[in-house]
């Protein structure tokens, strides 16, 4: 494997170590003189930087630079030369991030050791990026992502009736991806390849809405200069989708209600009945029993499009999703965008996982989105991220826990970051993997 190696050092010590690197089948890139190398890190194509830590090169403290450079690019591995001799600050750049710290004699054994462990390392890490992409695929479902108990038997029910289905209800908060369900149940069934016709009911004029719905002919009310389809028609065998259900007027319910028992409606101003062919996915956010007892929507058009009911849940209760979900949307807008973002930091996973996501899956994909646009770097920062998930994000209440409760809040929190990974986990926690093994079991977090 090769790997791109930036020497930020001298003239002299760049000729002291660079055939040596080359040896190790290394790219080499050099910068002899004080400069911005950090502008040359932010390009995001180096693998190793051996960095000159004294005033040649920086213009603030090696911890801070370590810091600088870690923020840039997170893989990148720090080779600080010229602190071996200077103990508390050696020890200090590996807390801080630095892979390694050695002398300016350049010990050469010391060197290829250091090179072979960051080339088993960066191997190791390419077989974790397979395994990570090969799990995230198999968690995608028609452009739908989770590991999710509860949206994994909606999967299974998805397969299961999108063959056979005619009317089917799915509920969920605003943003939990209902169309994206709809649609995917309509790839799934025998009307794939009919039209895929989308009404939102909330915004349709009351007046209107029978014409846009059922159609008109010629003369049946001013302004019908000619006939016209309406939706049920212009989906023929196909799907329509009436998002939004729970704000259709109920004036107008009956005439739904009888497209969906008998099949049969009519254009406005017309005396011909015409035959309804497509299937009906209905979506709402509100839950429509409640609306049923306030007398604002019928209580047989209920019946009738909850024959099949999907409920999707919103995603705090599926915080788990978080990693999976940024992960989808990260490759979704970089093949959209163009840019080649990376990987999203841990101190911005962080701020995910601790976010309440009001606004769902919709909030959580314009999130990244705006972060990929805004990022000068290959990850998404925290300080890509906007104020109200900076600023905004879930404190917890700990005043009232114990201690006890407090770290097994804390564990909590941090397997989820790590995706369920005991070892990522104990690395983050500054535990063995025993250790946190020993605490899951006594937490109950297994």
């Amino acid at each position: 494997m090769k790997l791109n190696t930036l020497l930020c050092l001298d003239s002299e010590n760049i000729e002291k170590i660079r055939n040596l690197l080359l040896e190790e089948g290394l790219e080499i890139y050099t910068i002899n003189e004080k400069g911005n190398f950090l502008e040359e890190i932010s390009r995001g194509y180096l693998d190793i930087i051996f960095l000159d830590c004294s005033d040649k090169f920086l213009d603030v403290d090696i911890i801070s630079t370590i810091n600088n450079i870690k923020k840039l690019d997170p893989r990148l591995e720090i080779i600080c030369c010229g602190l071996a001799k200077d103990a508390a600050v050696s020890i200090e750049a590996i807390k801080y991030g630095a892979t390694a710290c050695i002398n300016f004699l350049f010990d050469h054994e010391q060197i290829r050791t250091t090179i072979m462990e960051i080339k088993g390392n960066a191997n190791h890490r390419k077989e974790v990026f397979k395994i990570e992409i090969a799990l995230h695929e198999k968690y995608i479902f028609a452009e739908m992502v989770s590991k999710n108990p509860v949206m994994l038997d909606i999967f299974n029910l998805t397969k299961r009736v999108s063959p056979y289905y005619r009317t089917i209800l799915i509920s969920g908060d605003t943003g939990t991806g209902k169309e994206v369900l709809a649609r995917a149940i309509y790839n799934l069934s025998p009307a794939s390849k009919e039209p895929f016709i989308v009404c939102n009911c909330a915004g349709m004029v009351e007046t209107l809405i029978e014409s846009e719905l059922f159609g008109h002919i010629k003369g049946a009310f001013t302004g019908a200069i000619s006939d016209k389809k309406g939706l049920f028609e212009a989906a023929g065998s196909g799907t329509i989708f009436l998002d939004e259900i729970g704000d259709m007027p109920l004036s107008f319910q009956p005439h739904l209600l009888r497209v969906l028992q008998d099949g049969e409606f009519r254009p406005v101003g017309s005396t011909k009945t015409m035959k309804a062919k497509c299937r009906v996915i209905a979506a709402t956010n509100v839950d429509l029993s409640l609306r049923v007892k306030n007398g604002e929507f019928r209580e047989d058009l209920f019946f009738r499009l909850a024959t099949i009911t999907i409920n999707l849940p919103p995603l705090i209760e599926r915080k788990e999703d978080i990693p999976l979900l940024s992960r989808f949307f990260l490759d979704k807008l970089n093949k959209k965008i163009g840019k080649d973002v990376r990987g999203i930091t841990m101190d911005a996973k962080r701020l995910f996982m601790s976010h309440n996501w009001p606004g769902n899956l919709r909030e959580l994909e314009n999130v990244i989105e705006r972060a990929v646009l805004v990022s000068t770097v290959n990850f998404v920062r925290s300080q890509d991220l906007p104020p109200n998930i900076k600023e905004g994000a879930k404190t917890e209440q700990t005043s009232d826990l114990s201690l006890e409760e407090t770290e097994k809040n804390h564990i909590k929190k941090v397997l989820l970051i790590a995706g369920g990974n005991k070892t990522k986990a104990a690395a983050m926690l500054c535990i063995s993997r025993r250790a946190l093994l020993r605490k899951t079991i006594k937490y109950n977090l297994q």
